[in-house]
């Protein structure tokens, strides 16, 4: 019986050793850049997709045969896999980048709507807890306008003369929203409240990626080191460990960045979007587009991205490798989906407006609206739902 019991807590730790080494996913792409970090992730995510085709039998003949696997994984030379499959998937990083900046603002506010119309339900239905339930959209409500009012004054304050200027558009526009509002019987004050919180969050975001573009930090020179050896993953944090000074300031100032409340926070909404997004697409493929959901339907769904291990791992390998690759390319001066759009639009367009954060910008408003115009007749749709 302690027998097995140790087994099942080595498992455990397998397990776990395997999440835990996502963790070097932005430490060897500060020391080794984007490069690097796309091969490790091939190779991360053919490792969770092998354990999770191995057979159940052959799990319980060799319960260490996922340890064995990651052994080989940090073994095998990163420097094997064909430059053609690094070039898809770098692409298909490049080419989801836009799509999903305005998936995660349509999302984060859909969850955030149907938070606030699940507490106007409640106010309908039980007029003892309405109270309650009214003080917690009004406190919500605060909090929002006030991080949004220390936002557009730290912009006011700091920003460039065009970005002051989408400042004030969008404040324009944030009371045209409250009329809008006002005017519609369904509208709740907390999410008029958190999509102009969104709107100067996403114009600030903007601010900061174009003081760091326009200030690029220096590669440290195992960025440029040719492929040509047939380096590991052992070898390459062996060599970080053995680095010298220079180049390792250079490359810590990199993972700096990495621990920011800004990366941290937009690494959490894009994780959770793209889980939103895999876990409607799965889904829906099974269910019938005019059955009308509940919310009830939705709290005892069971089919998540949570329960499913691989599906997990892959979802945080790419979002992680989307992140870190595209802000190592970013904070270095490199080409990335932001800095494409500048170049080519240099001499025509403000290099201090990002334009997909325009975008971004532009797809929260015509989705706030959208739901203000459907929400005498609204129901839940199964795509729209958290």
């Amino acid at each position: 019986m302690c027998f097995g019991l140790g087994l099942s807590c080595c498992i455990a730790l397998i397990e776990i050793l395997c999440y835990l080494s996502l963790v070097t996913v932005p430490l060897l792409g500060s020391f080794y850049g984007a490069d690097t970090i796309y091969r490790i992730s091939i190779h991360l995510i053919i490792h969770s997709l092998l354990i999770e085709c191995i057979p159940k039998f052959l799990k319980q003949a060799i319960p260490f045969f996922s340890l064995i696997l990651f052994v080989l994984l940090i073994f095998i030379p990163i420097t094997l896999t064909p430059w053609i499959v690094i070039w898809i998937y770098s692409n298909i990083i490049f080419l989801t980048e836009p799509f999903l900046k305005i998936a995660e603002v349509i999302v984060i506010l859909n969850f955030v709507m149907r938070m606030s119309q699940s507490a106007a339900d409640e106010i309908e239905r039980d007029e003892s807890s309405s109270f309650n339930y009214k003080g917690a959209i009004l406190v919500a409500s605060s909090l929002c306008y006030a991080v949004t009012a220390s936002l557009a004054y730290d912009i006011y304050q700091s920003a460039a003369s065009s970005q002051v200027l989408c400042l004030f558009l969008i404040i324009l526009f944030s009371i045209a929203l409250h009329n809008m509002m006002w005017m519609a019987h369904e509208g709740i004050i907390s999410d008029c409240a958190f999509t102009c919180l969104v709107n100067v969050a996403v114009l600030y975001t903007m601010y900061t990626e174009t003081e760091q573009i326009s200030s690029p930090l220096v590669e440290p020179l195992t960025w440029k080191q040719s492929f040509q050896t047939k380096q590991s993953v052992i070898n390459i944090i062996t060599s970080i460990i053995f680095m010298k000074l220079d180049n390792a300031q250079r490359a810590i100032s990199f993972l700096k960045r990495f621990f920011t409340p800004l990366f941290l926070g937009l690494f959490a909404i894009r994780l959770y979007s793209i889980l939103f997004i895999v876990k409607k697409v799965t889904r829906n493929f099974f269910q019938d587009e005019d059955e009308i959901l509940t919310v009830k339907d939705f709290e005892e769904d069971t089919d998540s991205p949570w329960k499913s291990p691989a599906l997990l791992k892959i979802s945080i390998i790419f979002m992680l490798t989307q992140f870190t690759g595209h802000f190592l390319e970013d904070w270095s001066g490199q080409t990335s989906s932001d800095t494409w759009l500048l170049n080519a639009t240099e001499g025509i367009w403000p290099s201090q407006l990002l334009i997909s954060r325009l975008v971004q910008i532009m797809a929260v408003n015509v989705f706030y609206m959208w739901r203000l115009y459907q929400a005498e007749d609204w129901t839940w749709n199964i795509w729209l739902t958290p």
